[in-house]
């Protein structure tokens, strides 16, 4: 009985330096504390857990109120409550860009980069530029333009302003200062993140502008995308199923974009290619098939 009692008051202890220090304001040490927390929550896929982290990482202050938001957004939208996760996400941007402080100015980023994904997949794409270009703005401004949820942000415009009949002008430059932004992210720093991220952009272009029926624009977007895929390959830390996967995606789309130009021997050598890779045998794969065997270009 004793043990257990020592042990209780221990961890009363502990909860009380824990606030007192966080009271005092949130060091670098703790954040990083709190990324490890949250960063393991996520690798068990247990959003419960973090969601808990937040309210309690919250009520110690230990964790600011943006931040907190920010990964109860995150948690819902993985539960696939996703008016919750909006809202949040919503909450998180307008907390931060009302107190004037850029302190928490990469939970906006995060925050507004996740919504316009969400708002997209939801086709809300008059919502997505309502909420994304006043954040550019913001983010300009703040000269947060090198992060990868700045140019993710910024293929969200781009593809919402396709998918509203926008000035191809619009969609074109937010496309191309995207495209920029990659390489120039690659340029500072050649790690496998950095690719991926910039090859998980350039997937999202091709794939909405063959959607949206901008063929010369999406060959144009999946030659970029072949030339990042080729520079990938030849890294020593390439991923070999990774590299398949993205090769199907690439030629798929690209076949796509040629027959409906009417470049018929063309667009059949590139779906030969698709159909040499793994991933036209998953589900995915055989559903991208179906549909371009049922694509019908005009005459």
């Amino acid at each position: 009985m004793k043990q257990t009692n020592s042990w209780s008051l221990l961890v009363i202890l502990i909860a009380i330096v824990t606030i007192i220090s966080c009271s005092k304001g949130v060091s670098k040490e703790q954040k990083m504390r709190n990324k490890q927390m949250m960063e393991a929550a996520q690798k068990q896929k247990d959003y419960n857990k973090v969601l808990q982290l937040a309210d309690s990482l919250e009520a110690e202050g230990c964790m600011s109120q943006a931040q907190a938001c920010y990964w109860r957004g995150y948690a819902y939208d993985r539960m696939k409550e996703k008016d919750k996760a909006e809202a949040y996400w919503r909450q998180a941007m307008d907390i931060v860009s009302k107190s004037g402080s850029n302190e928490d100015i990469d939970m906006y980023e995060k925050s507004a980069s996740h919504l316009a994904n969400l708002l997209c997949l939801n086709s809300d794409f008059k919502g997505t530029l309502q909420m994304a270009l006043p954040a550019i703005k913001l983010l300009d401004e703040q000269k947060r333009d090198t992060t990868s949820d700045y140019v993710n942000l910024l293929i969200y415009i781009g593809l919402s302003q396709v998918s509203t009949g926008a000035s191809e002008d619009d969609a074109e430059s937010a496309f191309l200062l995207a495209r920029k932004k990659h390489q120039e992210n690659i340029a500072r720093n050649r790690n496998d993140a950095t690719y991926k991220e910039a090859i998980a952009g350039l997937v999202n272009i091709a794939y909405y502008c063959v959607n949206a029926g901008k063929y010369q624009a999406a060959l144009y977007y999946t030659s970029s995308f072949g030339e990042l895929l080729s520079e990938y390959q030849h890294r020593p830390e390439a991923d070999a199923a990774y590299m398949d996967r993205q090769v199907g995606r690439y030629t798929i789309y690209k076949a796509k974009a040629l027959k409906m130009l009417g470049r018929r021997r063309e667009a059949s050598n590139t779906y030969d290619a698709f159909l040499a890779t793994d991933f036209s045998k998953t589900g995915e794969g055989k559903h991208l098939a179906e549909e371009y065997q049922t694509l019908k270009p005009e005459q």
